[in-house]
């Protein structure tokens, strides 16, 4: 198993950043550049799944585990399919509001890599797809 991390201060409150994560079922609103498709299973609320249909990745279901509005945390975990090679995987990321109009964004992940894949390769993707949310919720909360 190998833990990624990726922690970075975003220009932006994180209130508004809150609002967008928050709202598990409209990932690709911000997201995959609009592309791709989703389909949400089950009610609203922890145990909802968000099946994706994403190009060049295919199908991609993650559950939700927690949402925590008052510790500004979610986290979440793979429920179908293998995406960037990822056996399992299970997120947690937490905002921290900075109170001068920004936040810091902290990401985890657990994950383990499909047999015959190199985790450290599955690992540095994993980190270069934090960075790549992190900037989406930048651009799309701006």
């Amino acid at each position: 198993m190998a833990t990624v991390k990726h922690n970075v201060d975003l220009p932006v409150p994180a209130d508004q950043v809150w609002a967008i994560l928050a709202d598990f079922g409209g990932f690709l609103n911000w997201a995959g550049g609009g592309q791709g498709t989703i389909e949400i299973v089950g009610e609203e609320g922890i145990g909802m799944i968000r099946r994706l249909d994403l190009p060049g990745l295919g199908i991609i279901a993650e559950r939700l585990v927690a949402r925590d509005p008052d510790a500004m945390l979610l986290s979440y975990e793979i429920a179908e399919g293998n995406p960037l090679g990822m056996k399992t995987y299970v997120a947690v990321v937490q905002l921290t509001d900075k109170g001068d109009g920004t936040c810091n964004i902290d990401w985890n992940g657990d994950m383990t890599a499909v047999e015959g894949a190199d985790e450290a390769q599955v690992a540095e993707s994993l980190k270069g797809s934090f960075m790549g949310m992190s900037d989406a919720l930048v651009a799309y909360a701006s």
